[in-house]
């Protein structure tokens, strides 16, 4: 008898169990978020598919549906940023560019795009698509540096808006450039391969300017000891006009002192910048150095 009463509660308690794990399941699909949802969203690898993807941003933009913009949006990062900056490109390059994959450099790019297409939104025009594999800007500029520089096949695109009435493409307003990486398109945020005048005829480059100096302190014990020496910092500066990324390097008559380069880094890392804008849009600028001078007698 108590071996039924037994099993008959074994078996209860199998039920419920069942039921609520069927509960569980059945409220997880129910909450799955809009998010989730258009995340898993993709778009062919052709300048329609990008079209579309633009589209789609505007759209959302229009209609006030900021959670599906963000989440667009969101998509076109880079999945695995820093390594595949170092599977596309040669090893100083990549370090050079790995600023771009900070989480506040991609939060202000993200930022600056959704504004992007909150303008866009209320304007009357169109999105122009070009694949810079097929039809590169002439001359040995920025998309001929990049292309010579991707150590494997990448398609890569400009994408422009361009207002109604504006027939000519040299009117065309820059966006962004985007790539196709994983099976989806993703935005770049600061690779750039700058050549002698290389967006002269169309686009307006304007560098980054300082806007906030920290001086280093001058480590004691290299005072005390007359140590000296030049530390050449390498850095990036981020859209957000932030310094990312800052390293001293080494070469033929830097100094290789830890203290020193040190004192280096931690004063550079604290700079401001008034960000570099391309056609108005922040932009993220690559391989900053500056040189800091460490002498006991100055």
């Amino acid at each position: 008898m108590k071996v039924c009463q037994l099993l008959r509660c074994i078996f209860a308690l199998a039920i419920v169990s069942v039921s609520a794990t069927h509960a569980m399941c059945a409220q997880d699909k129910s909450s799955s978020s809009p998010t989730q949802a258009i995340l898993v969203s993709t778009y062919p690898n052709t300048k329609e598919g990008l079209r579309q993807l633009l589209q789609d941003m505007r759209a959302a933009a229009k209609n006030d549906e900021m959670e599906r913009l963000t989440a667009l949006i969101k998509d076109t990062e880079i999945p695995n940023c820093v390594a595949w900056l170092h599977k596309m490109y040669d090893s100083d390059k990549a370090d050079s560019w790995e600023g771009m994959c900070d989480r506040k450099t991609l939060d202000a790019d993200s930022e600056s795009s959704r504004k992007t297409f909150l303008r866009f939104a209320s304007l009357d025009g169109e999105f122009f698509i070009r694949k810079v594999n097929d039809d590169p800007m002439p001359g040995k500029g920025m998309e001929w540096g990049w292309l010579q520089a991707i150590k494997a096949p990448l398609d890569i695109y400009f994408a422009g808006w361009k207002a109604s009435g504006d027939a000519e493409n040299s009117k065309v307003k820059h966006i962004a450039y985007f790539m196709f990486i994983d099976g989806g398109f993703r935005r770049e945020a600061g690779i750039y391969f700058v050549e002698a005048k290389p967006l002269a005829k169309t686009a307006k480059l304007i560098p980054a300017r300082l806007i906030k100096k920290v001086q280093p302190g001058y480590p004691t014990e290299a005072f005390s000891q007359h140590i000296s020496g030049v530390v050449r910092v390498y850095f990036v500066i981020g859209a957000d006009g932030a310094v990312y990324n800052a390293h001293a390097i080494s070469g033929e008559g830097l100094s290789e002192d830890s203290s020193l380069r040190k004192a280096a880094e931690e004063a550079v890392i604290q700079w401001r910048y008034q960000p570099a804008t391309l056609d108005g849009k922040p932009i993220l600028t690559n391989a900053v150095t500056v040189d800091i001078i460490f002498s006991p007698t100055s």
